[in-house]
């Protein structure tokens, strides 16, 4: 009954928001823990659904989700990042997260949805197409014999970062840009997923200040994460029980799949909406 009583009342169904926010939350914990965090794209419109398609109320349930996860991740993969990695990327996150603010209030004030804005489908587009091309490009080195790891000069590290932010603050959809970013590298498994996790925490630090000053963050969205909490242990802890479990081979071989199917879903729901 407590459960029942913390979800939000803009939510009609609450036996789908359990089931499917439950199972969103799930996601996010695993992808945090398991396979850094391009799998958690997938988790994004699990939640919207959850949320009767309410998308401004599932962003702002989902950033309490986030980071409970976040600290999870960071506890789990302790001292096992690149300090150095992420902050190359920090003051170009932190811009992308400032105009990702500024998108927002012009949003909120035109009254209209950013999940399905034209400007968001058109960037969610060419991050969709991006991705695509990075695995593309991953297949073909393979292919050709070269594993040379991918050593990123300043500008890409700008791109990044400054895109990150934005698309994290609109949408929570980085986990694509920043595996685009890390995994190429040839980091350790651990190295990258620990990496993922500490520069995720910390941009989801950061965009609290935005949520909270926009009041997309309040009691109700609190509530619903708390409702939520046990799911994102559970896909925490299974995140980790299956990163121990997969060789490296395995794991490169898995997340470039899953930035595959990411990069594919983001296309298709971008191409979904500039159809309308």
């Amino acid at each position: 009954m407590l459960a029942w009583s913390l979800i939000p009342q803009g939510i009609p169904d609450t036996t789908l928001f359990l089931i499917v926010g439950s199972a969103s939350a799930m996601v996010f914990g695993m992808s945090k823990t398991g396979f850094g965090s391009g799998i958690s794209i997938l988790a994004v419109p699990m939640m919207i659904y959850a949320c009767s398609h309410k998308a401004t109320l599932a962003v702002g349930i989902m950033l309490p989700i986030l980071i409970v996860a976040d600290y999870v991740a960071v506890i789990s993969w302790w001292r096992k990042w690149s300090v150095k990695a992420v902050l190359a990327l920090l003051p170009a996150t932190v811009l992308g997260i400032a105009l990702g603010w500024a998108a927002l209030a012009v949003f909120q004030r035109m009254r209209i949805d950013p999940k399905t804005s034209a400007a968001n489908a058109w960037l969610m587009l060419g991050i969709g197409v991006i991705a695509l091309g990075f695995v593309a490009l991953h297949l073909l080195k393979r292919v050709s014999g070269r594993t040379d790891a991918f050593r990123p000069r300043n500008w890409h590290t700008v791109m990044t970062g400054s895109t990150a932010g934005f698309t994290s603050t609109l949408a929570h959809a980085a986990g694509p840009v920043i595996t685009m970013y890390l995994l190429p590298q040839k980091r350790s498994k651990s190295s990258y997923v620990a990496t993922t996790a500490l520069f995720f925490w910390t941009a989801n630090q950061i965009k609290l200040v935005p949520y909270l000053y926009l009041n997309m963050i309040n009691t109700e969205t609190i509530g619903a994460g708390l409702v939520l909490l046990p799911a994102i242990v559970a896909g925490a802890m299974l995140g980790r029980f299956l990163h121990h479990r997969v060789g490296a081979t395995q794991f490169t071989v898995i997340v470039y799949a899953l930035l595959a199917l990411a990069g594919g879903h983001m296309c298709y729901k971008a191409i979904g909406q500039l159809s309308r």
